[in-house]
C-alpha cells in the first residue's frame, strides 16, 4: 500500500519530532496546514499536534504571513482631496461690514 504522507507539504512529516514539526509548520500556508490536518485527524490523531496545527492555523488568520514569505512593498497612496483634514474657512468680509475708518 503506498504511503498516503508523501502528498503532504512536509517530507517524512511521520518521522519529524514536535520541535521539529514546530519549525516546519511556521513556512506554511493555512491551505498546507488544513492538509496536515486532516492527515493528522485521519491517522493518528495525536492532541499536541493537532493543537499546535490549530495554533498556527489561527496565528496565520490574524495577518502574520507564513516564515520566508517575501514582504510586499506597498508605496504610500497618495492623499485624496476627500481625505485630507477639514480646514476651518475663513469667510471673507462683506462690504460694509468692516469696520469703518474715521474720516479725518
Amino acid at each position: 500500500m503506498p504511503d498516503s504522507s508523501a502528498a503532504l507539504p512536509l517530507r517524512n512529516y511521520n518521522r519529524l519530532t514536535l520541535g521539529e514539526l514546530a519549525d516546519s509548520i511556521l513556512s506554511l500556508t493555512a491551505h498546507e496546514l488544513h492538509q496536515l490536518l486532516a492527515y493528522e485527524w485521519v491517522h493518528a490523531q495525536r492532541g499536541e499536534v493537532l493543537g499546535m496545527l490549530r495554533a498556527r492555523l489561527t496565528e496565520l488568520g490574524t495577518g502574520v504571513a507564513p516564515s520566508g514569505t517575501p514582504s510586499v512593498f506597498i508605496p504610500q497612496q497618495a492623499t485624496s482631496p476627500e481625505n485630507l483634514p477639514v480646514m476651518p474657512r475663513i469667510e471673507a468680509p462683506v462690504e460694509g461690514t468692516e469696520h469703518e475708518r474715521p474720516t479725518l
